[in-house]
């Protein structure tokens, strides 16, 4: 059994000392590496199980038929190019902007492990044929990754590729994922975690924030849970309403209320709070084309988003993982009460038969 690689502890002590308050991922990637990497977009024209009717033929309340409108202009023009051109045209882009010496592929729209097993290779091989490509960021559904998946894929860590798997989760709250209707639990988030650590991998939790009937204390307990769960990265959204989805129609007609800017912005804080400083935060909000949203009418950008959090965090004096806590200390394990003579409920407890 192939043993997790861990987080380097020093590299994000490092990045505390000099100011960072959370564990920024394309930080922590060029302490690491030596280099800066940026995700390229690749549309291999996956479906999904949750719209073509495999599992259902409705999708989730929030998806979006056309998720495609979610990208940039510049990936719009090649979107419909061979993969190996996608790849070249926006590695390119990419350098030239953001001055990206690598590149991870983000094979993204729709569940991109949903094919049969010689079409994966098939896709795949061609992401990483370019010679500036590390790895791949696959995006994906908990329950689309047999085994037989897990096993193509290490096969590529094992040649020195950085394999990520960027789970579509959102929540670990039973009722709200039925509620969004994503027709999976929670069980199959915990054997991928546990699936792909055994060979190498790293996995992305997607969380989204404002969910329908989701209170802030269970939002703080899905960013325990990823804690105690060891996943290696989150990408944070608030709620986006798209035209011509379901949940739109409960917006328009009054059932739906997005969350505004200032609870998002001190919810991600009790999020960071309360997350494991060794999960890796790629994302704290997402971008989206304007020309189909329809809520918050706040701007979600990032660069607007980011900078607002950090700021309620020097605030409140605090960082990603400042109020985590999944255990009594060792210190704290002193009874408060007499251990002779102890009450339950109001009333007096007293065992005289033995168990068993």
């Amino acid at each position: 059994m192939k043993a997790k690689k861990k987080t380097d502890l020093k590299i994000l002590e490092d990045m505390c000392k000099d100011g960072f308050l959370y564990s920024h991922f394309g930080e922590y990637w060029k302490r690491k590496h030596g280099y800066k990497v940026c995700k390229v977009p690749l549309n291999a024209d996956f479906t999904c199980p949750n719209w073509d009717g495999r599992i259902s033929k409705v999708g989730c309340t929030f998806c979006p038929s056309f998720a495609r409108q979610f990208t940039y202009n510049s990936f719009r023009q090649v979107i419909n190019q061979g993969l190996e051109e996608q790849v070249r045209d926006q590695v390119k882009h990419y350098q030239e902007m953001a001055g990206g010496k690598k590149c991870l592929v983000y094979i993204a729209f729709g569940t991109n492990t949903y094919a049969p097993l010689e079409d994966l290779k098939k896709i795949y091989d061609a992401a990483l044929k370019h010679k500036d490509v590390v790895g791949l960021s696959i995006g994906t559904r908990p329950d689309c990754l047999p085994d037989e998946v897990f096993d193509l894929l290490e096969n590529y860590v094992k040649k020195g590729k950085e394999i990520w798997l960027e789970i579509g989760q959102q929540t670990v709250h039973q009722h709200t994922l039925e509620k969004i209707k994503r027709r999976h639990g929670f069980a199959e988030a915990i054997r991928v975690v546990e699936e792909a650590h055994k060979r190498g991998i790293k996995v992305i939790f997607f969380v989204i924030l404002g969910l329908p009937g989701e209170t802030r204390e269970e939002m703080v307990e899905t960013a325990r849970i990823i804690s105690a769960l060891k996943v290696d990265a989150v990408k944070i959204y608030s709620l986006i309403v798209m035209k011509k989805t379901q949940i739109a129609q409960d917006y328009l007609e009054g059932r739906y209320n997005p969350i505004g800017f200032k609870e998002y912005v001190n919810t991600v804080c009790d999020f960071l709070e309360n997350l494991d400083r060794k999960v890796l935060i790629q994302r704290l909000s997402k971008d989206c084309g304007l020309e189909t949203k329809l809520a918050p009418e706040w701007n979600t950008y990032r660069l607007i988003v980011g900078p607002a959090v950090e700021k309620e965090l020097k605030k409140r004096g605090t960082k990603q993982g400042s109020k985590l806590k999944l255990t009594l200390t060792a210190e704290e394990l002193k009874p408060l009460a007499p251990a002779e003579k102890m009450t339950f409920g109001g009333e007096e407890y007293c065992q005289d038969e033995p168990e068993f």
